[in-house]
């Protein structure tokens, strides 16, 4: 199943934004049930219809309180948000992965939630928590998170592969999509690298390993992907047989009919959270709590998780048999992800992705 004008770098998730619905600023007088409107962000396509019909239905149908949901990607949101400057924001709210998180919270621009008003809280992963804690304080209550591995054409790869060395196995070599580490995959994925060596982030030397591991790719990558509909078509038009992607954007393609796998690297995967937070200065606090409630509760959170692939925050789901085939979960899972060190990739980002392109520029 989350950095910092990084925030904004990740902007890779792109996507079509699908505007929103009218957005509703006045109050509503403070007890949901008597009406009212909130405004949420989601990510668009599949994922927002999902979000809807888990989420936002059940929960206007119980509390007569109206969600209007504004599709786009993080970017466009941080961006939005510091426009507000902690005043009158225009969500109340907001889904950020992880790599936004710390940019928004450092401009005041986010609130600490109260947990003691989100009964479901003691039942989410304390892993996927701790991603959004800042200064110990917790700002997101996680939805789902994803686990970034490796996409392969099972018509052209026989055996999947097994950890994400393998990238150097000259059978791929023409055929493999790496993104730019301006998109989250990609920086996703250069984590995972410099973890696979033993190594971190904040190491210099690991990330000079790193880096000179990938110069041995020079020549070998077909496809340079910057965002979601990048990935789908280099794979679907044959331009790449191997690209590091999330296991639940993965096994979508493979339900829709695609010759599409995933496996696990056996170093471990990289996890791609998904958390909601509250924007500072929202003047609808108790429709929002409401609405966290729906949003953090196993029942609610079981039928998004098996509709997107990807494992839901709170850990006393029990997933469907399909479900449980395919997507690896649970807190022992996430406790075994590279988790990308956003402190030091956000900082660092534009100076590593200068070098990413004197490699592959």
């Amino acid at each position: 199943m989350m950095f910092k004008r990084v925030g904004a770098i990740l902007a890779a998730t792109t996507a079509l934004f699908a505007a929103a619905c009218s957005v509703n600023t006045g109050s509503t007088g403070g007890n949901g049930d008597s009406g009212g409107s909130i405004t949420v962000t989601a990510f668009a396509g599949a994922w927002s219809e999902a979000f809807k019909s888990a989420f936002v239905e059940p929960f206007e149908k119980d509390t007569g309180i109206k969600v209007n949901l504004v599709l786009g990607a993080d970017a466009d949101w941080l961006t939005k948000l510091r426009a507000a400057g902690g005043k009158n924001p225009p969500f109340d709210l907001v889904a950020f992965t992880s790599e936004s998180v710390r940019a928004a919270v450092g401009g005041n621009l986010l609130q600490p939630l109260d947990t003691g008003k989100i009964p479901a809280w003691n039942q989410l992963s304390n892993t996927l928590i701790q991603q959004s804690v800042v200064d110990g304080k917790a700002y997101g209550a996680p939805l789902t998170t994803g686990s970034l591995g490796w996409l392969y054409r099972t018509d052209k790869i026989t055996t999947a592969p097994a950890d994400w060395k393998d990238v150097f196995d000259p059978a791929y070599c023409g055929h493999i999509a790496l993104a730019p580490l301006t998109y989250n995959a990609g920086m996703q994925f250069f984590s995972a690298l410099v973890h696979s060596e033993g190594g971190t982030l904040a190491d210099p030397a690991a990330v000079d390993k790193a880096f000179a591991e990938l110069a041995k790719l020079k020549g070998c990558v077909s496809s340079f992907p910057a965002d979601a509909g990048s990935v789908a078509t280099a794979v679907q038009n044959g331009d790449a047989w191997l690209v590091p992607y999330w296991d639940g954007r993965a096994l979508a393609m493979s339900k829709a009919g695609q010759p599409i796998g995933f496996s696990y690297p056996t170093s471990g995967a990289v996890g791609a959270l998904t958390s909601y937070y509250v924007p500072a200065g929202t003047t609808h606090s108790d429709q929002v709590y409401k609405f966290l409630n729906y949003l953090t509760a196993a029942v609610h959170q079981k039928p998004f998780a098996e509709a997107t692939f990807y494992g839901a925050g709170n850990n006393t789901i029990a997933y469907n048999a399909d479900f449980e085939a395919k997507i690896k979960h649970g807190e022992d899972v996430y406790k075994t992800f590279t988790w990308v060190d956003y402190n030091t990739a956000t900082p660092n980002l534009n100076r590593w992705q200068q070098r990413w392109n004197q490699i592959f520029g």
